[in-house]
This record gives structure tokens, sequence and C-alpha cells, in this order.
């Protein structure tokens, strides 16, 4: 895989000084991008919210021309014309942070449905609405999940609300209402605020008691669109593709 880093397109691995917070503590942000085969979806909605976490958290950071050099990366993985999953890192090393520009192939599911478990840990962070690489959390809660045979783990706050899962964010829908998750200890998801430009979506607070009250259930990020849920622990959700499609089109830039 050819990445860019400092400059430079290369296949080596990125150094990282071991004395630095991105070595000592995994300190840094990134984003995931999908491109669809024809263009990179939303970029600048990226670019706003990782830019605005390094300013943010005053991190001193190098800023590219990232669409050219996104390109560059595309083309030299042979990637151009096929969906591929585009990260950018931004690993924190002294005196200031510069950007990590990868991509990789990736398959679209367009016709998946989620069955998602209950993670019983909990992580209940302001740091949860910023998007870092530190991601322990995230990641072994994922890993368990899929070990139990399940796609992805539902987190929640310490009185049993509701926050999103591993992945993306959650909406849930009844009598023609949806609902997102009321709470700051989840990410500003890129997704969900591209779905309120076709959905009405109000915030309320949704305990695991409350979910047998709704009828649908959905999953979102960038790189699925938003897609149904159809079991949240023990509570089972009818699937909603007429909602799904007209969130995903948009997310995804093509007709689904």
């Amino acid at each position: 895989m050819i990445h860019y880093h400092n400059g430079a397109y290369s296949r080596e691995p990125v150094p990282l000084d071991p004395a630095a917070p991105a070595f000592r503590y995994g300190a840094g942000f990134f984003e995931t991008i999908c491109y669809n085969g024809k263009k990179i979806c939303h970029l600048h909605t990226h670019l706003d919210r990782l830019l605005h976490s390094l300013r943010a958290y005053r991190v001193q950071h190098e800023t590219i021309d990232f669409e050219p050099v996104i390109q560059q990366v595309l083309n030299r993985n042979g990637l151009e014309g096929s969906p591929a999953r585009i990260n950018i890192f931004y690993p924190i090393e002294n005196p200031e942070a510069h950007p990590v520009v990868m991509a990789v192939p990736y398959e679209p599911k367009p016709y998946k449905a989620f069955r998602v478990c209950l993670c019983k840990d909990r992580h209940v962070s302001t740091l949860n609405s910023v998007k870092t690489t530190s991601y322990m959390f995230f990641y072994l809660a994922l890993k368990q999940a899929r070990a139990r045979g399940f796609d992805d783990a539902a987190l929640t706050d310490f009185d049993n609300s509701l926050l999103e899962t591993t992945t993306g964010a959650i909406v849930l829908e009844k009598d023609g209402d949806f609902v997102e998750m009321d709470t700051r200890f989840k990410l500003p998801s890129t997704a969900l605020k591209l779905a309120h430009r076709v959905l009405d979506i109000i915030p309320r607070t949704v305990t695991i008691d409350d979910l047998p009250q709704y009828r649908h259930a959905y999953l979102l990020n960038s790189m699925i669109g938003m897609r149904p849920i159809v079991a949240i622990g023990e509570t089972a959700f009818v699937p909603d593709e007429e909602a799904c499609r007209k969130v995903s089109e948009l997310v995804l830039e093509e007709e689904i």
C-alpha cells in the first residue's frame, strides 16, 4: 500500500518517535472517507470535523491540499474507478502533527442489515465527541461483538442510555418520528448530519428499556450510508429500506 506522509508517497512504514504522544498514548485524530469509485464523498465535511478537532485541542499541524493528494494515493494504489476507504490520520508528534493519507479497497454491501449486541463495558467521556486515534475501547468492543457473531456493539452510558455503536450513529423510528441519541458523549456523525437534509430527526434520550417502543432502527456512517438494524440486544426491529435509500444516496453520492 502506498501512502502519503511528509510530502512524499511511499510503501515504507510511517516512522513514529517513541517519545511522541502518538507512540506513547495513541494520541491523534483521524477521518474515514468514502470513495465511491467516481468521487471522494463529502471531503470538506470530513476535513471540517478533523481540522476543528486539531484547532480545538491546540495541536500544531501541517495543512495540505488534500484532494489532489488523495487522488494521487488512489491512483498509485490502482484504486481509481473502484470503491475505496480513505483515511486521513494526524498522529500527534512534536513540534507539529503531519497528515498521513492512505486508501484501501472497499467492498460495499448495499443490502446488509446489522445485528447489534450490547456492550457491557462503559467509556463515557466528552472526548467521545472527537474522532481520536486512541480507539482501544471501540476496537475491543467491536472485536468482541464479531467474535460472538454480531456485526457491531451498541454503547451506553452509566444510566443505560444509548450513545452510538462502535462504528456509527444510531437512529430509531416509531409512528413516523425519527430519533437520534441526545447525548454529548457520542461522535457528531457526518452521515447523520447529512441525513437531517432528507429526514426530520429529533434528539431524544433513549434507554435500553425504551427500545421495544420503536419499530425501526438504523446504523449510519460514511462508508455504509444508512442501513437497517434488525436487532439491538434482545429487541428486534423491522427493516426499513425506503428511509435507508434516501439517506444512503446522499451520503454515498450515488443512486442506490
